[in-house]
């Protein structure tokens, strides 16, 4: 006997797994709803919280110390740096607190650090000013060669000031006729222990691009004439000259010592005779 071939019932199965496919997105779409709920609420509490400790006056500042000042006083970088004491220490960005601070003509670079509940610590770098330069108006210049600000009227810097630079000689490059390059060289020599022409005692450096470098030191008129170059040699060379000169009363009446060439060392006095050493 022939067994009966049994139809499946295709419209049950279609039906049954349209239902599991329904409840599976449902599912995903719940998971979903709660995760952004989740969010939304997390969120919430976190700007809550956020407010809540940027308001709290258990997180005023309290106390601001300041490192690193050598010219400018304390005060004022507290001044320019204008945080109020009953400032929240979480609400301000140390970011623009620090450009903020470079701001400040005499200050090179500032670093702030937060110590929860209640300090700040400011450190700051000032530059470094080796020279005046004179441009028609007057500038001061750190040891790096960068000029950083400009001199103020009856402002007093006690570093010599230096003449016959162009604008176009400020630009340090890798010429070795830098003209500001040979100023820089200079002042370096004179900042050593024990240098002969201290960087106190020099008034001022006069550039010419075709005689070189001149300096007057020691509160006289007397020109040291240094030309381009060999800068340590004739340091020395000049050292060699102090007991000749101091018998010829000092500098006070000489009138140039000429270094340009250390083989060949000319002493001009004030009168009329020159002298070759």
């Amino acid at each position: 006997m022939a067994r009966k071939h049994v139809r499946k019932n295709v419209y049950k199965n279609s039906r049954i797994q349209k239902r599991a496919l329904i409840r599976a997105r449902s599912l995903v779409a719940l998971k979903a709803l709660i995760a952004l709920c989740s969010v939304a609420g997390l969120s919430f509490l976190l700007i809550f919280f956020h407010d809540v400790l940027t308001q709290s006056s258990c997180f005023e500042i309290r106390n601001i110390t300041v490192e690193g000042c050598r010219r400018i006083p304390p005060s004022e970088i507290l001044q320019w740096a204008d945080l109020d004491k009953k400032t929240n220490i979480l609400s301000f960005n140390i970011k623009a607190l620090q450009i903020h601070l470079v701001s400040h003509p005499w200050i090179k670079s500032a670093d702030i650090q937060r110590e929860v509940p209640d300090k700040i610590h400011i450190k700051i770098s000032e530059y470094t000013p080796v020279a005046i330069i004179d441009l028609g108006q007057k500038f001061l210049l750190d040891d790096s060669g960068t000029i950083f600000k400009k001199l103020d009227h009856g402002e007093e810097v006690p570093v010599p000031i230096v003449t016959g630079l162009k604008m176009s000689d400020l630009k340090i490059d890798e010429k070795k006729g830098s003209h500001l390059r040979a100023v820089l060289a200079i002042i370096q020599l004179s900042t050593l222990d024990g240098s002969i022409l201290p960087v106190y005692s020099i008034t001022a450096i006069h550039v010419d691009s075709e005689i070189g470098l001149t300096l007057y030191a020691f509160d006289s008129d007397t020109a040291i004439k240094l030309g381009f170059g060999n800068y340590q040699d004739k340091f020395n060379r000049f050292r060699d000259m102090m007991p000749y000169l101091k018998n010829q009363q000092g500098l006070l009446h000489v009138q140039c010592v000429d270094l340009k060439d250390t083989r060949r060392v000319v002493v001009k006095t004030k009168p009329i005779d020159s002298q070759e050493v």
